[in-house]
């Protein structure tokens, strides 16, 4: 039912109100992109590690480059889905199509599963005990502060097409 107010110019013979615009679509409002929280993260981890190391296994230098390069490769290759779709990956940025192929097709949130790997290699690389509490608190960061906000977002903006993905497609493996 039309709002009645609205028709009240018309009473003076004036045109009808237009209804307002709907509200900009600015993304899921995440404040601090997630690469900012790796690199603090692996920043934290690396100075902790020079002021008072904490060795809890050997470097593992070969495999943890391995590692860290499966999830650079996980990274990109997200990239290349979404960017092939015409969607920005900046996660304060609109979504234009909800990606639900390529890596997507096995976690929601594939680049942050990669900066994850990443992070991972490199505390297999360091062997240190503050490298896998930089992996720790980046899966918090991620998972309370950009995924949740993506979500919410993504449920809103696409409604049962999102639903249906999230029933189908764990959050991160």
């Amino acid at each position: 039912m039309p709002d009645p107010s609205r028709r009240l110019p018309a009473r003076f013979g004036l045109p009808p109100m237009a209804e307002p615009p709907p509200p900009p679509d600015r993304g899921p409002g995440v404040k601090v992109p997630p690469p900012v929280w790796f690199l603090l993260c692996v920043g934290a981890a690396w100075g902790l590690h020079r002021l008072l190391p904490v060795a809890i296994a050997p470097p593992l230098v070969e495999f943890g480059l391995a590692v860290a390069l499966v999830g650079l490769g996980l990274i990109v290759a997200a990239l290349v889905v979404m960017l092939a779709a015409r969607t920005d990956p900046r996660p304060d940025r609109p979504d234009r199509a909800l990606v639900t192929h390529g890596p997507f097709r096995v976690s929601r949130n594939p680049i942050y599963l990669g900066f994850l790997i990443v992070a991972a290699g490199i505390a297999l690389m360091s062997g240190s005990a503050w490298a896998w509490l930089a992996v720790a608190v980046l899966y918090g960061l991620l998972d309370r502060l950009v995924v949740a906000r993506e979500e919410a977002y993504l449920l809103a903006r696409f409604g049962k097409d999102y639903a249906d993905y999230a029933a189908r497609v764990r959050r991160w493996m």
